[in-house]
């Protein structure tokens, strides 16, 4: 975030500042990608500090601009254990910047966040949709979507390759950290989930193809206006959204719109992320301690002052070392462990058929084997297969042809495992506590209360309304008799509509006396009292 308001402040200037060589931070290897110069096709020699002669690769203005200027990257790497050099202040402005931004819209928790999320999670598509068609229209668009889409087939045999896309998806989903079930706390106990669950992945997917689409067709553009393969233009990573698009952007009609666009959607992105990372961590302190609740503002305004502290090592001269540590080994190992021991821990500790009665309790109806499958066998056996296979073909992670050194790696280790032992640390913790409270293996068994809760929806009369009536004269004159699924006949008679406010959750034979003003058994009512204006619901039960 701290990056994309460094780039959205430098637009505004006449001239965008990663299109030339500025002599304030680039050095002889920098060149302009089709201008007036020989460069890029050769190696440079540039004089070391022994008067020797260093044959170094050209850079382009953008890749000089985001390594020199923006990051001031130190080209020898990390040193000793705790030398992360000079703090970029320009940097660490725009990521204190960036946290205000987050304190003042989770100041008040959820309900202030999900207000702002209306604009942020918007805007996106509208840009997307803009630079879609815009993207489209260039010339030599057809170059990069060819690239895009047109796969290289060895490159599907390399595990490394399936661990990344994996890790994608549950970064773009928000799958395993924890984001889904902190947001899914604050819906209805009988909000219909599988049908968002649906809706989201289909989105998820829809703005991933449009995004590559977007990136793709404006680089294809940018290689036919160089003369070069779509290949040299594009990059992988941070680079692609600060190096190759920043380049490709530079060689639209009015540059600078399209930029302060970009890099602004890049920013209300990134906000949204933050949002559902924070609030996780706030939603966990706050059910911890309820006490805290009270002191909302407080502890969100101290949550992000500490974590403005802890970005600050990534703002440094090695800062980009840290993040890309951070990322390889705190993000994408980690969060593969914990996918699958999401899914062994409730398929086969709690078991797959406690969960589908849950789920039967709380949607009213039972997963299909199809599911079933997937939470049990494949989708917990395809993880395990590409994180062994990733372990297997493990390589030390490095920057480039920068090396980390080992303390580097072991600090990588450390937090890797800050997460992932928690898993087995607390199931070992509670399943002691269970033992010395109930002498049995409760931790692998729902509780008795929600047992006895669950087991009594399932034997209660709920409503449904019956969609076949359509006007006061298809009703059914009380009494009637009504078949149970058991096969069991009781008498039921007409009432009037329920509050608005129960939707359609169970109502059993007290409620709906409860419902009845003249305080006369329901199911013995001749001529029920607002019987004109009345609703026939069939009852019958659960099981």
């Amino acid at each position: 975030m701290a990056y994309c308001l460094f780039y959205l402040f430098n637009t505004f200037r006449t001239v965008l500042p990663w299109t030339e060589c500025n002599p304030a931070w680039s050095d002889e290897r920098c060149y302009v990608r089709g201008g007036n110069t020989s460069w890029g096709m050769g190696e440079v020699c540039i004089v070391d500090d022994i008067g020797g002669c260093r044959e170094m690769k050209p850079q382009t203005s953008e890749e000089q601009f985001w390594e020199k200027n923006v990051l001031d990257i130190r080209e020898t790497g990390l040193g000793e254990f705790g030398d992360l050099g000079e703090i970029k202040m320009d940097l660490a402005f725009f990521l204190l910047l960036s946290w205000i931004v987050v304190f003042l819209c989770l100041s008040k928790g959820i309900k202030s966040s999900g207000k702002v999320v209306y604009f942020t999670a918007t805007f996106p598509y509208v840009v997307l949709l803009v630079l879609l068609v815009m993207g489209l229209t260039l010339p030599g668009a057809e170059q990069g979507l060819y690239y895009l889409f047109v796969p290289k087939w060895e490159k599907l045999a390399s595990f490394t390759v399936w661990r990344r896309a994996a890790g994608q998806v549950f970064f773009s989903l928000g799958i395993s950290w924890g984001g889904i079930i902190m947001f899914g706390s604050y819906n209805q106990f009988r909000a219909r989930v599988h049908i968002d669950a649906h809706i989201v992945s289909i989105i998820d997917f829809l703005t991933s193809l449009i995004a590559s689409v977007v990136i793709f067709s404006t680089l294809g553009h940018s290689a036919h206006l160089l003369g070069v393969p779509v290949d040299q233009v594009a990059k992988g990573g941070q680079g692609l959204a600060f190096v190759a698009y920043p380049e490709a952007l530079s060689h639209l009609p009015v540059p600078h719109l399209w930029s302060v666009i970009f890099f602004l959607m890049l920013f209300l992105l990134g906000l949204d992320s933050e949002f559902a990372l924070f609030e996780t961590v706030t939603c966990a302190l706050f059910d911890s301690f309820p006490a805290l609740r009270k002191h909302k503002m407080m502890v969100t305004s101290l949550m992000c002052l500490a974590c403005f502290l802890l970005g600050l090592p990534c703002v440094t001269q090695c800062g980009q070392y840290v993040l890309d540590l951070m990322d390889t080994y705190g993000a994408s190992l980690s969060v593969m462990v914990i996918a699958v021991a999401e899914m062994v821990a409730i398929m086969w500790g709690y078991g797959v058929n406690n969960f589908c009665q849950d789920i039967k309790y709380m949607l009213g109806f039972t997963p299909g084997w199809y599911f079933k499958v997937c939470w049990v066998v494949i989708s917990p056996v395809f993880l395990v297969v590409i994180f062994i296979a990733a372990c297997s073909d493990w390589h030390q992670p490095s920057y480039g042809s920068v090396s980390y050194p080992p303390w580097a790696h072991t600090i990588g280790w450390v937090l890797m495992l800050v997460s992932v032992i928690q898993i087995p640390f607390w199931l070992f913790i509670m399943t002691i506590v269970s033992l010395m409270e109930g002498g049995s293996w409760s931790t692998f068994h729902p509780t008795s209360s929600w047992l006895a809760r669950r087991n009594e929806a399932n034997s209660t009369f709920i409503y449904k309304p019956d969609q076949s009536i359509n006007s006061i004269d298809s009703f059914i004159k009380p009494p009637f008799t009504c078949h149970m699924e058991d096969t069991s006949m009781v008498s039921v008679s007409t009432l009037p509509l329920p509050p608005s406010d129960q939707g359609r959750a169970g109502m059993d034979c007290s409620t709906a006396k409860r419902m009845n003003q003249h305080d006369q058994p329901a199911i013995c009512l001749t001529d029920p009292p607002q019987y004109d204006q009345a609703m026939s619901y069939q009852y019958f039960c659960e099981d």
